[in-house]
């Protein structure tokens, strides 16, 4: 299935489901350089889209949404310790046990798209040689 088809089954009660965090509020109120809007404008309306394409292209790696996915990750994961966060279920006050897991269960599933559309994007442009990297 494709990455597209993958989006289109998430159920609406899985939108719904999420909160306003810290992230999300984060990740809504920073811009995306307008030039993604115009690709996906075009996109969607049967335009071309490769005068996007070419101001996609000159964006800075530093501003594009890929590298504040896997920045954000690596800030989330860089000390992952199960334990500790074992420690800290029985006194969170703000979230019960029942909605971190559904919390992360819905963040597993993103990411669980996110790699697959990457994984799908390396195996169509990145061919492996068959060599080691």
């Amino acid at each position: 299935m494709s990455s597209k088809g993958k989006v289109e089954s998430m159920r609406v009660k899985d939108v719904n489901a999420f909160e306003l965090t810290p992230g999300l509020a984060d990740a809504l109120s920073a811009s995306l350089d307008a030039s993604y809007l115009e690709y996906f404008t075009a996109a969607c309306s049967g335009r071309s889209t490769k005068e996007a394409e070419t101001r996609l292209a000159a964006i800075p790696e530093e501003k594009r949404y890929l590298t504040r996915v896997l920045d954000s990750l690596d800030s989330a994961f860089a000390d992952f310790d199960t334990e500790t966060a074992m420690l800290d279920l029985p006194y969170m006050q703000n979230r019960n046990p029942e909605a971190i897991r559904r919390y992360l269960e819905f963040r597993l599933r993103q990411f669980k798209m996110l790699l697959d559309a990457v994984e799908n994007g390396v195996e169509e442009k990145y061919p492996a040689t068959g060599g080691h990297s």
